[in-house]
């Protein structure tokens, strides 16, 4: 094999590896592993840019899960079994508002025999606005504004976002009545 060929070989493991669909269906056997309890049922919540790949692997493995998909213009196709709803990135708007309201109360209905499985994928901060107490979205909109002109990099923007949300930094454990398991797939921690 010459050079050009185990390059092309090597970019098409790199793609495959990074396949979101793949890596979710790979991390299953561990989220399968811990079961609703009885009369209980999967909520899966996938965010971000590939979230509609990953509820699809998702819902392979738990047939009768309800799922909600929250992810940007273009990968909001519709999915079987699931709610797709779009929002917007990297502006949050009232779309993602809307998603957020929506994760809010799926998270707060969860009881304590459920599992939620959040699918998390690059974008999803600014795809799932939920403003603090006494924040508007008009206000979270013009702290990203300033943020994304600001130079701060990304891991600084997201530290920022998370004391600015009711969901992030913790916030889906803090809402949800059900233990939640994550797979997350994202080149920012």
């Amino acid at each position: 094999m010459g050079p050009a060929e185990r390059a092309m070989a090597l970019i098409r493991a790199g793609i495959a590896a990074a396949d979101p669909g793949a890596a979710v269906a790979r991390g299953m056997a561990d989220v399968l592993a811990n079961p609703p309890g009885a009369g209980g049922r999967w909520q899966v919540i996938a965010l971000g840019k590939a979230a509609r790949a990953m509820a699809e692997a998702a819902l392979a493995a738990l047939p009768g899960a309800e799922a909600l998909v929250v992810t940007n213009a273009g990968n909001d196709t519709p999915l079987t079994g699931a709610r797709v709803m779009r929002a917007g990135h990297p502006q949050p708007d009232a779309e993602g508002a809307a998603a957020a309201a929506e994760v809010i109360a799926r998270l707060g209905a969860a009881g304590p025999q459920d599992r939620v499985l959040a699918l998390i994928s690059g974008g999803g901060s600014a795809m799932l606005p939920a403003p603090a107490e006494g924040m508007t979205l008009s206000d979270k909109q013009a702290v990203n504004r300033l943020l994304l002109a600001s130079g701060a990099d990304i891991s600084q923007v997201n530290l920022i976002r998370q004391g600015l949300s009711r969901l992030k930094g913790g916030g889906w454990l803090r809402l949800s009545g059900a233990p939640v398991t994550a797979l997350i797939l994202s080149d920012v921690p």
